[in-house]
Formats: C-alpha cells, structure tokens, sequence
C-alpha cells in the first residue's frame, strides 16, 4: 500500500544547452531530448523580413544544394540494386545538376543566397565578413556585439540582394 501513495521524483533534466558560442551564432529550440538549430531562412520568415514565396523558393534551394553536398560514398560502398557503382546516386546527380542551374539562373546573387540559406550565416554576419565590421559599446563602455560598416545601408542592400536571388530561382 506505501507504493501507491510515494510521491514520484521529478525527471531531471538532461539535456545539455547549446554553448554560448552557438547560442550566439543562431538560435535554438527544444526538440526532444536535444537542442535543434532553427535555420537562419525559418527565422527571417518569423520577423517579416522575407514573404511565403521567397521562403519557399529558397528553401527548395537549402534542399537542392544540401542533397548536393551529401557525399557520395554510401552509394559507392552498396552493393544492392540502388547503389554500387563508383559513381554518385541518382539522387545526388539530379540534385547537382538543379543547384547548377539555380545559381546560374541567380547571377551575381548567389554567394548571398548560398551564405544565408545553405550555410546558415546571418545577414549581418555575411555582411561583416564581405564589408568588414566596428564594435558596438552600450552607454557604460561595455562590448555589445560586432557590427557591419554603414550597417542600416549594408543590411538593406544585402536583404535587396537576397530577395532578389529568391525571386530568381524557378522550380
């Protein structure tokens, strides 16, 4: 009877938090018994920054070039029906072929497109990397963060140019 009336211990939680370092690089939520990072696309959607069609199209493009970039090993290593040749999956091929094609089509924009949706690198992160960057102090002297040159007109430009790109590519 002394079973049915112990109280439960509360289950501890054992998950570990993303570093400091990747909570500063992106963001993160909760997915199980682990922290999944949300894809730097699916936040801009959030804040308004790109609309329904441009997430959509350059998600497709995340897709593409990610199957693209998946090595080809696996393919070569078995042996059954589906693979064993010494040459990429079919998969694979289709996926290079069609990530060839959406940055063809792109111009002068892709290494924007590729930087945010693929690589998942912040606007403002690819911005003072191709720009360079000045820290930001608060009123107290103390370290904010690191901030493009001209941010207000870098940053514009930069999400003009990534719009663009997604208004470029056709499925």
């Amino acid at each position: 009877m002394a079973k049915t009336k112990r109280q439960r211990k509360p289950k501890a939680d054992n998950r570990l938090p993303p570093t400091p370092e990747q909570a500063a690089r992106s963001e993160y939520a909760s997915a199980g018994m682990a922290y999944r990072r949300i894809a730097v696309i699916d936040t801009m959607l959030s804040r308004g920054q790109l609309t329904d069609r441009e997430f959509v199209l350059l998600d497709y493009y995340r897709q593409q070039a990610s199957l693209a970039d998946r090595s080809p090993l696996k393919s070569c290593i078995d042996f059954s029906v589906k693979g064993g040749d010494m040459a990429p999956s079919a998969a694979i091929t289709s996926a290079l072929l069609e990530t060839a094609r959406i940055e063809r089509d792109m111009l002068s924009c892709w290494p924007i497109a590729r930087a945010v949706a693929v690589d998942d690198i912040s606007l403002t992160e690819w911005c003072i990397r191709k720009f360079g960057g000045r820290e930001r102090y608060d009123g107290k002297g103390r370290f904010i963060a690191m901030v493009p040159v001209r941010e207000r007109n870098v940053i514009g430009e930069a999400l003009r140019e990534l719009k663009t790109a997604a208004r470029r590519i056709v499925k």
